[in-house]
């Protein structure tokens, strides 16, 4: 199963809302790949098991389950996370990347491609899994804006 969309970062139509630059960004997809724990709440526990040249390996603990995430970033544009042992989406991956069709116009496309055994058949729950998604890719962004405000010097 294929999903994919954009998230609109910045919206320059509306200039009460805060702008991310592009560095910031940036900076938000490189620390999720090295604390995935941060960006998802579901995660009770991340151990880093490998860590070479732009790829990440973690072990993430949601309840009694264990599984393994590999990280590789493409620097300042993408981070691609591929599902290892441990759940039913074995095989599956996303591709988070940075596109900027205008200056500070910013977006980030989420690419998943789900494999495994989880992975519904039935349309209904397949429509309910893209909706999932989604929003978790929206709070994602909630997050990783709330860590720039924090932390991540802006542009």
């Amino acid at each position: 199963m294929r999903y994919e969309h954009l998230v609109q970062i910045n919206d320059l139509e509306q200039p009460a809302l805060p702008v991310l630059g592009r560095e910031q960004l940036w900076l938000g997809l490189a620390a999720r790949a090295e604390r995935p724990a941060w960006f998802d709440p579901s995660i009770d526990s991340s151990r880093e098991l490998a860590r070479a040249d732009g790829r990440f390996e973690h072990e993430l603990r949601r309840g009694p389950v264990a599984t393994r995430e590999r990280t590789t970033v493409a620097a300042g544009e993408s981070l691609t996370i591929a599902v290892g042992g441990g759940s039913g989406y074995e095989g599956s991956s996303l591709a988070i990347t940075i596109e900027e069709p205008a200056p500070r116009a910013l977006f980030l496309r989420f690419v998943y491609e789900l494999r495994g055994p989880s992975v519904p058949e039935d349309e209904g729950e397949r429509r309910a899994l893209r909706q999932a998604y989604y929003h978790a890719d929206l709070e994602f962004v909630r997050r990783l804006r709330e860590i720039a405000d924090q932390v991540l010097p802006a542009d």
